[in-house]
C-alpha cells in the first residue's frame, strides 16, 4: 500500500509515519493505547507498504509486539494430568491388557515389553488453522498473527503446535516437528492477504494430519475463520473426525456465528468470539487451557 492509501485507511497514520521511510514507535504506542484494534490493523498494512524502509520497520515492530500480545492469551494454568500408558516403564501399575497386546500374547521376558499406567501429564498437540481467503483484511491479518504467536509461544515439552493458513489450498507455516520462532511465523502471516475461496473441509483434514502424532484425547484444532465455506465438501463431516475443534469466530455476523457454532459442536468443542483483540486474547486463554 502506498502512503495515500495508508493515510485514507488509518486515522493517525501521519503521526505514526510523519515522513517517507519513517515509523515513530512512540506515536504508534500512543495509538495502541488509544485503540489497540485500529493500531494492529495499521501495523499489518504498514508491513506490506510499498515504502521498503517503512515496511522493514513495521515488520520489526510487529515481530516484537504481536508475540507479546499473543502471550497475553496464554492460559495461567498448565493443563490436566491423567492416567496414561507408558510402554517400557518400570514404575506405575501394570496394564495387563496392553502388555499382552504389545507382546502378541506371548510370554513377556523383556521389561521393555511391559506397559505401565501412570498418573502424569499427557502429551498434547494444537493446530491453528487461519483462514486467508478473500475476507482477510489488515485487521484480520493482525489478529491471525497474534493467534499464531500465542500458539507458537505455548509450545513446551508436552505441547506440540502447528499453524496452517488456508483458502482453497492449505499452507503449513509451522509443522509440529519443525522448530520455528514466533517472529518467523508472524512475518509469514503478515505477508499474506486474502484471496480465493474457502475450503474448510480440506483445512480440517490437514489439521487432523498435523495432530495424528499425539494419542487420542490430546488433540485440539483451532479454526480462526468466519466458518463460511465456499468450496469443497461439507466441513461438518471433517469436523466430526477431530478430537476437539474450537472455532475462533472472526466475524460477529449472525450467519457466521451460526456456522461456527455448528462446526464447533460437531467437533466436540466451543465457539469462541475472536473479532477483536480483547475477544481473541480471552478466547485463546480458554482454547489453550
Amino acid at each position: 500500500m502506498d502512503r495515500q492509501l495508508l493515510s485514507s485507511a488509518h486515522a493517525g497514520f501521519e503521526q505514526v509515519s510523519p515522513e517517507v521511510g519513517k515509523l515513530d514507535p512512540a506515536a504508534f504506542g500512543a495509538r495502541m493505547a488509544q485503540d489497540g484494534d485500529a493500531a494492529v490493523a495499521m501495523l499489518a498494512d504498514l508491513a506490506v507498504a510499498t515504502d521498503p524502509a517503512l515496511r522493514r520497520q513495521a515488520r520489526r515492530l510487529a515481530e516484537r509486539l504481536l508475540p507479546r500480545l499473543g502471550r497475553a492469551g496464554q492460559p495461567r494454568r498448565r493443563g490436566t494430568r491423567r492416567m496414561i500408558a507408558r510402554p517400557g516403564a518400570l514404575d506405575g501399575d501394570l496394564d495387563i491388557d496392553r502388555t499382552l497386546e504389545r507382546s502378541l500374547g506371548l510370554d513377556v521376558r523383556d521389561p521393555r515389553d511391559l506397559v505401565a499406567r501412570q498418573f502424569a501429564a499427557a502429551p498434547r498437540a494444537v493446530c491453528l488453522l487461519v483462514d486467508r481467503s478473500g475476507s482477510m483484511s489488515g485487521h484480520a491479518v493482525a489478529l491471525a498473527a497474534v493467534a499464531a504467536a500465542a500458539v507458537v509461544s505455548a509450545r513446551s515439552g508436552r505441547l506440540r503446535c502447528s499453524v496452517v493458513a488456508f483458502a482453497s489450498e492449505p499452507m503449513v507455516l509451522l509443522s509440529h516437528d519443525t522448530p520455528r520462532s514466533s517472529a518467523a511465523v508472524v512475518d509469514d502471516l503478515l505477508s499474506l492477504r486474502g484471496h480465493g475461496t474457502t475450503d474448510l473441509a480440506r483445512a480440517l483434514r490437514v489439521a487432523a494430519q498435523q495432530l495424528e502424532h499425539v494419542p487420542p484425547g490430546g488433540r485440539t484444532a483451532l479454526l480462526m475463520s468466519d466458518a463460511l465455506h465456499t468450496a469443497g465438501t461439507d466441513p461438518l463431516a471433517a469436523a466430526g473426525g477431530l478430537d476437539c475443534l474450537h472455532v475462533l469466530g472472526s466475524s460477529p455476523e449472525p450467519d457466521a456465528v451460526a456456522a461456527g457454532t455448528a462446526l464447533a459442536r460437531r467437533g466436540h468443542g466451543r465457539f469462541l468470539p475472536a473479532s477483536s483483540l480483547a475477544e481473541l486474547t480471552r478466547s485463546l486463554a480458554l482454547a489453550l487451557a
